[in-house]
Formats: C-alpha cells, sequence, structure tokens
C-alpha cells in the first residue's frame, strides 16, 4: 500500500468520525428545539445554586399536575445570577416533565446554535475533498 493511499485511508477516516459525532450534535440540538418548542410554563423556585465549570447552576424546584420535580435546567440557563428562594419560570417538556429549563424573561429559553458540530462536519467535508484530490493526482 502506498504512502498516499494509507493518507487517504486516514482522511477518510478522520472525516467519517467528524461527520458521525458533528451530526449528531446537529440532531441533538434539532431535539432540543422541538422539546423547546412544545414546551409549557411553570412557576419555579431556586432551591439550591452550585458553581460547575466555571458557570452557576441552579437547581430549580417546580410542579406539574401535582408532582413536585426538582433539578438543574438542560439547557444553560440565561444569565448567571440566581440566588436560593429566587422565583424563576420554568419551560418543561409534556412528554417528560423533569426535562426542563428555565427563562429569565419569558421567551429567552434558547438552543445554543452547534457552531462546533457545523465546524465539525465542515471539516469532515475538507478531509473528503483533499482525500479525493489525492486519489486523482498522480
Amino acid at each position: 500500500m502506498t504512502t498516499t493511499a494509507v493518507l487517504q485511508l486516514v482522511l477518510v477516516a478522520a472525516a467519517a468520525v467528524l461527520l458521525v459525532v458533528g451530526l449528531r450534535a446537529v440532531r441533538r440540538a434539532s431535539a432540543t428545539r422541538a422539546r423547546v418548542a412544545r414546551a409549557r410554563t411553570a412557576s419555579g423556585e431556586v432551591v439550591a445554586v452550585d458553581a460547575a465549570e466555571g458557570r452557576v447552576v441552579p437547581t430549580v424546584r417546580y410542579h406539574v399536575g401535582g408532582e413536585r420535580l426538582e433539578g438543574p435546567p438542560r439547557l444553560p440557563p440565561p444569565g448567571s445570577r440566581y440566588l436560593v428562594g429566587q422565583p424563576v419560570d420554568v419551560r418543561y417538556d409534556p412528554q417528560e416533565p423533569a426535562w426542563m429549563t428555565i427563562e429569565a424573561v419569558q421567551g429567552d429559553a434558547r438552543v445554543p446554535r452547534p457552531r462546533a458540530a457545523v465546524a465539525e462536519v465542515a471539516a469532515a467535508v475538507v478531509l473528503l475533498v483533499v482525500a479525493a484530490v489525492l486519489a486523482v493526482l498522480p
């Protein structure tokens, strides 16, 4: 096997890994957007605040259909100032009420854009193009 053929295999394998990782992230972001789109609103209260990975993560208690639920938001919470006892608006998935995010103001429960995923897919395309160019070079 020639050096060029080995390089092509490595490029294609790296592109495949990047494509799988990037497309999975895009799919997760799409599923999260669907959850936010069908979300219902409930009143909640911050019951704890922890610092994790350089950001503030509140633990929120809220009620859905008579059931008490508690946990951290699934999306990065807007802002970073939460106080124990602070009321917050909770947006939860009616199909899975334990999945929730919080809003500082109505409508700000945003799904982060999968920028890294888009970059991974773009890098995979570049690697595949380079592998194809190597295939046609003498």
